[in-house]
């Protein structure tokens, strides 16, 4: 007969058997065991994105207060809104209150009236610029036609010299070449032109140059002290500055 004794060395199946029987209560206590832990690491995880979210729904919405009936609860109970996509939400929209409304009130009227106030500042300095460029042109134009026409018989080279040099462009070109003629006549007659200035009117003025109406009259004094009557004269004055000084450029006889 075959003898059925295990061979020395030979594994023993039966002892191999009851081995694995105690080696698998001992594995499924480890499986739950991770299981659990597993679970409560999730549950932690819930519990902190819950507390994110929270976070950032109030920093997005200041004013809400409601936020603990939101998220209120344990972490267990955040099963379903872990599972939930995450929608942002935009802040809502809030109406300005009654403070608020009179203060942007009362801000736009103070700028408005700021701004009012340099407009009107401006218009005053550039009126004040003009009236005083029209009045240095009207100076100038009265000297001008004064120096001109007035001629003493016994300083007619002096008189004509001053004219010259208060004059430029076409007025000065005329006095060069009639000067010295017009002075002798004046000599050799004696007859002496005094010249009054009754008004002028600035007509076109810029930094530079101007138009002045300008009238005058003029008186003549003959060496036998005999009366004639005055002449009026309308002239048109043309200045222009040369060297920071108003000169006459042209003159006109309107009359």
């Amino acid at each position: 007969m075959p003898s059925w004794r295990r061979p020395p060395g030979a594994p023993d199946s039966h002892a191999e058997d009851a081995s694995g029987r105690e080696e698998a209560p001992r594995s499924v206590a480890e499986a739950e065991e991770e299981v659990a832990w597993a679970e409560a690491r999730a549950d932690e995880a819930r519990a902190r994105l819950a507390r994110l979210r929270r976070q950032a729904w109030a920093l997005e919405s200041p004013g809400a207060d409601d936020t603990g009936e939101i998220y209120a609860g344990d972490a267990g109970e955040f099963d379903p809104l872990s599972e939930m996509p995450y929608r942002r939400q935009l802040p809502k929209f809030q109406r300005p209150g009654p403070r608020a409304v009179a203060l942007a009130a009362a801000f736009g009227i103070i700028g408005a009236s700021l701004g009012g106030s340099v407009f009107m500042e401006l218009e005053h300095r550039a009126l004040a610029r003009e009236r005083h460029r029209a009045a240095e042109f009207a100076a100038a134009a009265r000297e001008g036609v004064t120096k001109l026409m007035s001629i003493d018989a016994n300083h007619a080279r002096e008189d004509i010299q001053r004219a010259l040099d208060d004059s430029t462009g076409d007025l000065r070109d005329q006095l060069l070449r009639t000067g010295v003629a017009l002075a002798q006549q004046v000599e050799e007659s004696q007859i002496s032109t005094r010249v009054i200035v009754d008004a002028t009117a600035v007509e076109s003025t810029t930094d530079d140059s101007g138009i002045v109406l300008v009238a005058a009259r003029s008186d003549n004094l003959y060496p036998d002290d005999a009366k004639r009557p005055m002449n009026s004269w309308r002239i048109s004055v043309h200045l222009s500055r040369e060297g920071g000084q108003l000169r006459m450029a042209k003159v006109e006889f309107l009359q």
